[in-house]
């Protein structure tokens, strides 16, 4: 490729970001000089910012409420917003269907439905993306009593955008991954349900409610 080509091609300008946005830039700019076509180039930095966009995590968080409490608040998926970040909303019809929206990293928005697929009281929720969505996501929170004040509450979470563009492949390169972001969020998340003086939700017609009658 001639330096002529190497100039024309016009990588995004960014206002200045911390180094790793740097680094990004200059890997781009280096596979380009090292004679690599602009669709190859194209194409890796769309697989390397699917990859950052993606989610397959599990972690383990330990709440100190009771576990009734816990679980009631995490039912309501309309909660999760409140803890994470990434969420712009999520609306629960309470008879096991739910609408989510997320911000992509140019900050569009990315809506799905899911319904839920595991529903046990006071032990495990699940939910999945319903098919056809745009992403494919799903969640499981396993609960455990550890004492009458302490809950441990195991989260699975899988979320893969079905497509990255350019822009929202750079973005994702010269940020955080989502993983990142996620884990960080929940262990601050639990720390914050832990402190909070009043009770998280109120549980009183917790055990006569399923997935079809939430």
């Amino acid at each position: 490729m001639s330096m002529g080509m190497v100039s024309a091609l016009q990588l995004p300008r960014l206002p200045p970001m911390r180094t790793r946005g740097k680094r990004w830039r200059r890997v781009a700019a280096a596979a380009v000089i090292a004679g690599a076509s602009v669709p190859t180039v194209v194409r890796w930095l769309r697989r390397a910012g699917a990859a950052r966009r993606a989610v397959d995590m599990r972690m383990t968080v330990v709440v100190q409420k009771p576990i009734h409490a816990g679980f009631e608040f995490c039912r309501d998926f309309e909660h999760f917003p409140q803890i994470v970040d990434v969420l712009l909303s999520v609306e629960d019809f309470q008879d096991g269907r739910s609408h989510w929206a997320v911000r992509s990293p140019t900050g569009q928005a990315i809506e799905w439905d899911a319904t839920v697929t595991k529903y046990v009281p006071s032990s495990v929720i699940g939910w999945e993306s319903v098919p056809g969505s745009i992403v494919q996501a799903t969640g499981l929170m396993r609960f455990a009593q550890l004492s009458p004040t302490d809950t441990r509450v195991d989260v699975s979470l899988t979320y893969r955008p079905l497509r990255t563009g350019y822009a929202d492949a750079f973005r994702a390169l010269i940020g955080s991954s989502n993983t990142e972001r996620l884990r960080a969020e929940l262990s601050h998340a639990s720390q914050e349900l832990s402190s909070a003086s009043e009770p998280l939700a109120a549980a009183d017609n917790e055990e006569s409610l399923g997935p079809a009658g939430r």
